[in-house]
């Protein structure tokens, strides 16, 4: 791109640096490369005045050479003298009119304030991910080639790989063409103790949809899109709608859903799923998440965050919700919030720096053109409430236990799990008594209770719901 705007300013040949190849080991030579680079110009400049042409310079990783001043505890200064010299030479006592100096980074909150001024790099830009139209061009010109040598069969439709690689990134565009290509040429190799090509075949080598397909699923992914290895392990049961409470927690879900999409007043929207533990509110809140099909999902799970101070979680927490913001849809599952918070109730204890980045995190809207759904999950609303954070939820939906036989009959019913007879006894056993367990725990009884022998499964069943203190004395509601 960068190259691009030189040529369409009909400028030089632009000077492109990478970043770490300014810093030399010994002393003043990394502030003499960033001299040499301008020497041309200014020499120019000098020579023709006003009737110099037009010259570029792009610095490629500019973070690496243009760290804030001062932010290097124990370093020799380096970075903060090649900083000083490349100010001296964008905005000096001697100003050049002839140079134009393109920067690029991933990270602009490590580049140091004073480049960023006016009259230095004054003009920022974010080339965000593409678009679909975006894709069917860069698509396009990937295969361009691939077309013209007859190589790309005709099933391979690029307006529907367009549509399939939501939030892929042009590198990741180009890494799906050529693993497509490794895919097909792999079909041309016979496996034997040698690596050889089957010639017979190979001279009708072409790329089809198939191998885009296979590469897509298999090989690329893309960094700020959807993962779904990663949320897989919580809808493993699927959704056991055991009650009108689980169908009105999706159909609330989907309506916020909707929300997000479609409201232009209200970029974020954010519920909290809260409830006792194991009733199932975080395979709620990713079923939810899955069936919104935005193109970027993420859960911020506290098992992903073991062993972090609390320096390091703040800042993981932080960077899950700027990968957020690249999305134009994205939406969050914020799992299990008092265990981020390494809440404990002896003390009590918990982690304020990890607090105060949530609640700044969960109220602040995204920029502008991209919408955030944000579903949290907490087993403690008493806590969250004395921590000032329920208020930071658009709103709050409550998640029960099963609390009636006939909700427990319709949850085995659903899961197959004991014979008709076997159910009818169950029923008959908890008709009239307290009843109160969540649906994850349930799974667990279940399970326990088939390991024994059919007829003693049921008493077991019964023997495990009074032990666990999920089903009370007869006639106590």
């Amino acid at each position: 791109m960068a190259r691009q705007i030189g040529n369409m300013l009909k400028a030089r040949e632009p000077k492109i640096v990478n970043g770490p190849e300014i810093l030399n080991k010994y002393v003043g030579e990394s502030e003499a490369n960033i001299r040499k680079l301008f020497e041309a110009a200014e020499e120019e400049q000098k020579r023709l005045g006003a009737n110099s042409g037009l010259h570029i310079i792009i610095f490629d990783e500019i973070d690496a050479i243009c760290k804030q001043r001062g932010s290097m505890a124990g370093s020799t200064g380096v970075h903060d003298t090649v900083v000083n010299q490349l100010l001296s030479k964008l905005d000096g006592v001697e100003q050049l009119n002839n140079i134009l100096v393109i920067g690029m980074t991933n990270r602009p909150d490590l580049i140091d304030e004073a480049l960023l001024r006016p009259g230095r790099l004054e003009v920022k830009m974010e080339i965000g991910l593409p678009d679909e139209k975006g894709r069917i061009q860069i698509l396009q010109i990937h295969t361009v080639r691939m077309r013209q040598n007859n190589l790309l069969a005709g099933d391979v439709d690029i307006n529907e790989l367009a549509v399939e690689t939501k939030n892929f990134s042009g590198a990741e565009l180009e890494g799906l063409v050529r693993a497509a290509q490794s895919t097909a040429m792999n079909r041309h190799i016979k496996a034997s103790n040698t690596v050889e090509v089957n010639f017979e075949t190979a001279e009708k080598l072409q790329v089809s949809r198939l191998d885009f397909m296979t590469s897509l699923n298999n090989d690329i992914k893309p960094a700020y899109g959807t993962n779904q290895e990663d949320y897989a392990s919580y809808l493993m049961n699927g959704i056991i709608r055991w009650g009108d409470p689980v169908s009105m927690v999706l159909e609330d879900g989907e309506l916020l859903v909707q929300q997000t999409k479609n409201s232009d007043r209200t970029p974020l929207v954010s519920v909290l799923l809260e409830g006792p533990p194991n009733s199932g509110k975080t395979a709620l809140a990713v079923k939810i998440a899955e069936d919104s099909q935005f193109p970027f999902i993420k859960i911020c799970s506290p098992d992903k965050m073991i062993g972090f101070s609390e320096i390091a979680k703040c800042q993981a927490i932080k960077k899950i919700f700027e990968d957020a913001y690249k999305s134009q849809l994205s939406c969050l599952v914020v799992d299990d919030i008092e265990r981020l918070l390494d809440y404990v109730p002896i003390g009590p204890r918990f982690s304020n720096p990890v607090l105060q980045a949530l609640l700044v995190l969960l109220k602040k809207p995204p920029p502008k053109g991209r919408k955030l759904l944000i579903i949290g999950t907490s087993s403690r609303r008493d806590v969250l409430q004395e921590m000032e954070m329920l208020n930071t939820f658009s709103t709050t939906i409550h998640i029960p236990n099963i609390s009636r036989g006939e909700q427990l009959v319709e949850a085995l019913e659903l899961l197959g799990s004991f014979q008709d007879t076997e159910r009818a006894s169950i029923a008959k056993a908890v008709k009239g008594r307290a009843l109160w367990i969540g649906i994850k725990k349930l799974l667990m009884l279940i399970e326990m209770s088939l390991e024994m022998n059919a007829g003693q499964r049921v008493s077991k069943f019964l023997s495990l719901l009074k032990e666990d203190g999920a089903l009370g004395f007869e006639n106590t509601i």
